[in-house]
Formats: structure tokens, C-alpha cells, sequence
């Protein structure tokens, strides 16, 4: 038996949909070689008759575990497309194809039986792969590494949306802020006249300007951004565990990375909306990462050009 248990990768509904459609077309292409063998032996007496592929009729069947614990089990493709539009209501997804046949071709009085049995499961965390069968060894390695190749192209579960989250949040927190601070900086100016002197004199300081509003986007921003971003976050990032530290001389908690990458963000379920959430998540940050590089060099310029 060629078993695998994949993990590490994020597994969109394409790849469920690629994997359906190559096991169908498989049955498809075996099934053009049964009726071929059959049309090709068709009038001859039973002893003349050869057969390369004497089968009949595979297909492949669809398991669908819903959150409510309903499970359907059926043939047909278009089926189990139509079943697959509410992601977030599935527990898991499991298409198996068994293909029998035989062949006389060695012996004509004796028939060598073929099978070959493949399984690819889908849950909310894992992915699971078995080929196997009997004397379709060839076939099964074949089938076995395109299968792995179709799942393990794609994007590590542990890419740099994760690697880099405080990087992504702290992007967002400091445009938020870095935008109301302008916002603060202009109505305080507008109102300087009407300021205590203290505050009034605060604002011809190159150092308080710069530094203050840095300040100021951090604290706002992040009291502003930072629920956005746990938002976002919330099914993608690894679950905590803690550990002693010997520096703090305490419990402290950490990222479980050892246990986030033994597992897949197939997105089902829980994980339904985790592709659309980690593309915003990169939109944003390509977009507040220029804004807030774009400040760094503004505060360097007032830092030069202020007095």
C-alpha cells in the first residue's frame, strides 16, 4: 500500500476540484480500454479471445462529512460539485476510485487480476493519500506521485503571512495611526492661537513633532488596527503553548510552530475563508508598508529641514 500523510500545505478548493477531475478522467480513460479490448474480441469463440483490459464501468465516488453530521456518499462528478458551494458547512471530503479488471494476454486460459485502488482524504487539517492495488505496481507509483505532485503544489501553511504576522500587523496599526496623526497635527495647528502656550510652544519642536507622532500612531493605531487584524488572523496563525523562561523566570507563551506545520489548512470548514482572509492580509500590507516607509523618510526630511 503507497500511503502518505501530507502536511504543511495549504489546500485550496481547487486542488480538491483538480484532484476529482484527474480520478475521474482516469475511470474515463480505462473504460475507453474496456470497450476497446470488448469491441476488439467482439464475435470471437471464448478460447480466441485476448483480452488486454476485460473490465467494466469504474467510477468514482464522493464522500461529503458535514459539520452536522450529515454524510452523504454518491457517484458524479457534477454532483459532488454542486454539493461542494457552502465550504464552511464541511467537515471533510473523500474521493475514492477502485478500478478492477484482468487480462489473459500471458495466458490465454488464465486471467491475471488488476486493481488499483486509490483514496485521497481532505479533512479541515489534513490530507491523506493511498494508492495501492495488486499487480498495477507501475500504475500505482505513477498515480501516486501525480497525486502528490497536484497537493503538494501549493503555498506552505507556514509561509510568511505567519512567519511575518507581527510585520503585517503592525503595517496596518501604524498607517491607521500615521493617518490620524495628520489629522490631529492639522486641528491642533488650525486651533494654535487657542492653545495653552505650553502646547503652542510643543509644536515648534522638530523632535516632539517627529517623535510625538510616531508615538501617536502606534498607540492609536494599534487600538484601531489590531482588532482588524485578529479578525483576519484568527484561523490562520498557530495555537499557543506554553514554556518556561528562564530569563523571566515564568511561564510564557509561545507560537506551537512543531504542531502548525504536522498540519494542513485544508479550507473547509473552519478553514473556509482562510485564502480570502490571507490575500487581504498581503493587499494590505503591500499597501501600508509603502505608507509607512513613505513617513520614515518624510520624519527624516522634517528632521533636516525643521528647526
Amino acid at each position: 500500500m503507497n500511503e502518505e500523510k501530507i502536511v504543511n500545505k495549504i489546500i485550496p478548493i481547487e486542488t480538491i476540484i483538480e484532484t476529482a477531475n484527474f480520478l475521474e478522467k482516469q475511470c474515463e480513460e480505462y473504460q475507453k480500454l474496456f470497450e476497446k479490448d470488448e469491441q476488439k474480441n467482439k464475435g470471437l469463440k471464448y478460447n480466441e479471445k485476448v483480452y488486454d483490459y476485460k473490465g467494466q464501468n469504474p467510477k468514482v465516488q464522493y464522500r461529503i462529512i458535514f459539520k452536522d453530521g450529515k454524510d452523504i456518499k454518491q457517484e458524479g462528478y457534477n454532483w459532488f460539485i454542486s454539493m461542494i458551494n457552502n465550504l464552511d458547512s464541511i467537515k471533510e471530503i473523500d474521493i475514492y476510485s477502485d478500478i478492477y479488471y484482468s487480462s489473459n494476454t500471458k495466458v490465454r486460459e488464465h486471467y491475471e487480476y488488476m486493481r488499483l485502488n486509490i483514496d485521497v482524504l481532505f479533512k479541515e487539517d489534513m490530507v491523506k493519500l493511498q494508492v495501492y492495488g495488486s499487480n498495477t505496481e507501475e500504475q500505482i507509483n505513477k498515480v501516486h506521485s501525480y497525486l502528490k505532485g497536484i497537493i503538494e503544489n501549493n503555498d506552505d501553511r507556514y509561509n510568511k503571512t505567519v512567519k511575518h504576522k507581527q510585520l503585517r500587523v503592525q503595517s496596518l496599526c501604524l498607517t491607521i495611526g500615521i493617518i490620524l496623526s495628520y489629522i490631529i497635527y492639522f486641528i491642533l495647528m488650525a486651533n494654535k492661537n487657542a492653545l495653552p502656550e505650553e502646547l503652542g510652544s510643543l509644536l515648534n519642536n522638530k523632535i516632539i513633532i517627529i517623535i510625538g507622532q510616531w508615538l501617536i500612531s502606534a498607540l492609536i493605531g494599534n487600538i484601531l488596527g489590531l482588532p482588524i487584524m485578529i479578525l483576519l488572523y484568527k484561523n490562520i496563525i498557530p495555537r499557543t503553548k506554553t514554556r518556561y523562561s528562564k530569563s523571566a523566570h515564568k511561564l510564557v507563551y509561545i507560537d506551537d510552530i512543531e504542531d502548525y506545520i504536522s498540519h494542513d489548512e485544508v479550507q473547509i470548514g473552519t478553514f473556509s475563508n482562510n485564502g480570502k482572509y490571507r490575500a487581504t492580509i498581503e493587499k494590505i500590507y503591500k499597501i501600508t508598508s509603502k505608507v509607512v516607509l513613505v513617513q520614515v523618510i518624510i520624519s527624516i526630511i522634517l528632521f533636516f529641514i525643521l528647526k
